[in-house]
């Protein structure tokens, strides 16, 4: 195992976007955990997806082994991880098929 450093600094903007992109298409099967505002979704079988919102700064993308260990977390405020975290919610709490049925029982009174 290498101990040396990275020569250079990962760029997390191509991740961030292929993970909106994926997100959007339907592709990323988001759930709901116990903290309302944290989504996670499994991507391959080794690697869990954690978006959290944060109110007292940029919201908050985390990458998790298959032990749930931390392998790199990224809070940069010019990335769309806010976009994520409420595309992650919407499909998590299902809101579109909930939105539906009420428009339908609305409809129906």
């Amino acid at each position: 195992m290498s101990s040396h450093a990275p020569e250079k600094e990962l760029d997390p903007t191509p991740l961030v976007n292929a993970i909106l992109e994926k997100t959007k298409a339907g592709k990323l099967k988001w759930q709901e955990t116990a903290n309302e505002y944290v989504f996670i979704a499994s991507v391959g079988g080794n690697t869990t997806l954690k978006v959290r919102y944060n109110p007292e700064g940029p919201d908050i993308l985390s990458l998790l082994n298959e032990n749930g260990k931390l392998i790199w977390e990224i809070t940069d405020p010019m990335l769309p991880i806010d976009e994520l975290f409420t595309s992650a919610r919407r499909i998590a709490l299902r809101v579109d098929e909930r939105v539906e049925a009420l428009m339908e029982t609305l409809e129906k009174l």
